[in-house]
């Protein structure tokens, strides 16, 4: 029997239509350039299992139908929530897992920021608490079998076929480009998490651009994600080619597309926070204690020119072998095929 695919969404909008993952843009109108590929290559892995194939975004409270033949994609939930139907299928697969507690966010900034840490997780849990209340009924007491879930990779959201540019020839030691708030507040409140993060991180490059002027930066401020990656001559992908270090702020969530778009082109990540997860552990990133500690971290290796070099061949490296669209879905197609 032929897999069937199916993309669904309930949240925003009803989106509810078939597709061919032998074609890889399959999902490019959806936004999932990422995932319509690794799909492409998980077919052959999985071809004729009868599978019926769910693609969804936010929707994470329902499925059309259900079965022991029905797998769940789950992509882009920043909340972190369960599923309340993993009674009902084969196995989910989900970026962003389904723990809206994450330790690792912690530990950065002032009380201030900790505060609206804490009060943002908490809100999310509470979009969460039903359903892992039911789940956790259904397991212990009930004895009833839950679908596992597999946490997956967010992947790259931007896509453009780019020239590789030697590492060796690229213009610029830093590049970010991208949101502060890009939901503009009505009242005074709290920064968000994000805000709070990305303000902190921007006065890092500002501090760190004005006391070694010699350092070659790129940033362009936008009013949300989608201003950054238009695509034209000077496009977000093309600058993101042209750098040799990427930093890498937290978004809503820890997950973020930026992660995947630095590393597939062997910039190299920095950051200050990152997720615990498979396609993280050992990746060749640059971890700050936090980013008042930007300067002091990375003079030393814009000085080093070999270590440079190395961390930028462990970043394509990762890509290749961990984080790629053929990877995936041969992780996944181990768990999947009998």
């Amino acid at each position: 029997m032929k897999n069937e695919y199916i993309f669904f969404r309930n949240d925003m909008r009803i989106d509810h239509f078939h597709f061919n993952p032998i074609n890889p843009k399959c999902l490019d109108d959806s936004g999932y350039k990422y995932f319509g590929r690794v799909l492409h290559y998980l077919e052959p892995i999985i071809a004729n299992l009868g599978l019926r194939i769910y693609v969804t975004a936010w929707t994470t409270d329902e499925l059309p139908t259900y079965g022991d033949k029905v797998i769940s994609f789950i992509l882009q939930d920043e909340f972190g929530r369960d599923a309340p139907y993993r009674d009902k299928v084969k196995a989910i697969f989900k970026t962003c897992g389904t723990n809206p507690f994450v330790p690792e966010a912690y530990g950065y900034g002032n009380t201030l920021e900790q505060i609206s840490n804490i009060a943002a997780q908490a809100k999310h849990l509470s979009k969460n608490v039903a359903t892992r209340i039911r789940n956790a009924n259904l397991k212990y007491i009930k004895k009833q079998k839950l679908a596992p879930v597999h946490k997956i990779p967010l992947g790259y959201f931007a896509h453009e076929d780019i020239q590789f540019i030697p590492f060796e020839k690229r213009e610029h030691d830093l590049y970010f480009a991208g949101s502060i708030q890009h939901v503009k507040k009505k009242t005074f409140q709290i920064q968000s998490p994000k805000e709070a993060a990305r303000n902190r991180m921007n006065r890092a490059l500002e501090d760190l651009s004005k006391k070694y002027t010699d350092i070659k930066f790129k940033s362009l401020l936008t009013g949300g994600y989608g201003e950054s990656i238009k695509t034209s001559n000077d496009s977000y992908l093309y600058n993101m080619m042209n750098t040799k270090f990427c930093p890498i702020p937290r978004g809503a969530n820890l997950e973020t597309f930026r992660f995947y778009e630095a590393i597939r082109y062997g910039c190299i990540p920095i950051g200050e926070s990152f997720p615990n997860a498979w396609y993280y552990d050992d990746a060749p990133l640059v971890r700050l204690k936090s980013w008042a500690h930007l300067s002091e971290t990375i003079i030393p290796l814009l000085e080093d020119t070999e270590k440079q070099k190395e961390m930028h061949h462990q970043a394509l490296a990762w890509w290749r072998n961990v984080c790629a669209e053929e990877q995936l879905a041969k992780y996944i197609g181990s768990i999947l095929k009998p």
